[in-house]
């Protein structure tokens, strides 16, 4: 086992490394600051790099599954059964996210953090700690124990990950009823209105969606958790895949790799991360806005900016995967664009 996840420092973001890199993209052969948010992402990975020859040929993405006991309260559109069924078709490389992985050069390696029931696959990893959450409306999802091994599970596959010479961790997960977790933590860690936070999820019916927003206020006053306490809010109405994401986020911020979000669940992932570790979102990239109504609200509260604006809500990393396309135009940009000296040419500011 690797250190333990809360006894470790993050590393520096270079903001030496983020100047030259913005001097070497205005020194390139097109208008300053052409490439808008292109440009602010190579700052970025400058900064957590802490080099202007980025390093992002290895990449790997690392899918968590996981069931909620809450979906015993009819909060999604399918039932426990179906997550063995997407997770294992992740595992043998044919969901979304492998179709995306291919096109994109990504590793997609795929763990059962928790997962209700078996599956039929040897492809998949197998870190169970339970079958599955309680059901939060009734009991705490987990134990504190649980939730600490959910997190240093994550952190410890990610540092395997690293050391393995991935220079690029992105976030996937498969868990039914991870949405309803999410949304009570984003709720409890922003103190926002569960109506603003909670959103369809899967394809549910507006009578079961606003069963589903009872539901998780229902919860909240149950269990009561407390935004100081991340941990207890992990273990009261979290997820392992959640507590697994948290990590390997911890992880990557820990030894200055970059790491790529999906949605609304590494999204709430994010804000617990947050608060173990408060400048970790200079180390994660959101590669895009989720769907989930609340989505936006933690992007604004970690102040970061998505690269992209699709409607994506298919989960696995496939948001996370898409992002890549971008990074590698832009680093293709830095190697194959020439310079404003090559022109003899200079703009006037």
């Amino acid at each position: 086992m690797q250190k333990p996840f809360d006894q470790i420092q993050l590393h520096a973001i270079s903001k030496a490394a983020q100047a030259e890199m913005q001097d070497k993209l205005d020194n390139l052969s097109k208008p300053i600051k052409g490439l808008g948010q292109l440009e602010r992402l190579a700052d970025k990975l400058a900064g957590i790099q802490e080099t202007t020859d980025l390093k992002i040929d290895k990449r790997i993405c690392l899918v968590y599954c996981a069931d909620h006991g809450i979906v015993s309260e009819a909060v999604s559109a399918t039932s426990e059964p179906l997550s063995n069924v997407l997770s294992a078709n992740v595992a043998e490389g044919h969901a979304c996210v492998n179709a995306l992985a291919m096109r994109n050069r990504c590793e997609v390696k795929v763990f059962d953090i928790g997962l209700a029931g078996g599956y039929q696959t040897t492809k998949m990893v197998n870190e169970k700690i339970q079958r599955g959450t309680k059901n939060m409306l009734t009991s705490d999802a987990m134990s504190r124990q649980d939730a600490v091994k959910s997190i240093q599970t994550g952190y410890d596959n990610a540092k395997q990950a690293i050391a393995d010479g991935n220079q690029l961790l992105l976030l996937g997960e498969v868990g039914l009823g991870n949405t309803s977790a999410s949304s009570a933590i984003v709720s409890t860690m922003l103190a926002l209105p569960v109506d603003d936070v909670v959103d369809k999820g899967s394809d549910i019916s507006v009578k079961q969606f606003e069963y589903k927003k009872q539901v998780i206020k229902d919860i909240l006053t149950a269990r009561r958790p407390d935004k100081a306490d991340p941990l207890g809010v992990l273990s009261k109405v979290g997820g392992f895949e959640i507590g697994a994401t948290v990590g390997t986020m911890i992880a990557g911020a820990e030894v200055g790799v970059p790491v790529i979000m999906d949605g609304f669940i590494s999204d709430a992932a994010a804000v617990l991360a947050k608060a173990f570790y408060p400048d970790i979102t200079g180390h994660l990239i959101a590669s895009h806005l989720s769907g989930e109504k609340g989505a936006q609200r933690v992007l604004d509260y970690l102040d970061l900016k998505p690269l992209l604006q699709l409607g994506m809500a298919v989960g696995e990393g496939s948001g996370a995967v898409v992002a890549l396309a971008l990074i590698d135009d832009i680093q293709s940009v830095l190697v194959n664009m020439n310079t404003l000296q090559d022109l003899n040419f200079e703009y006037e500011n």
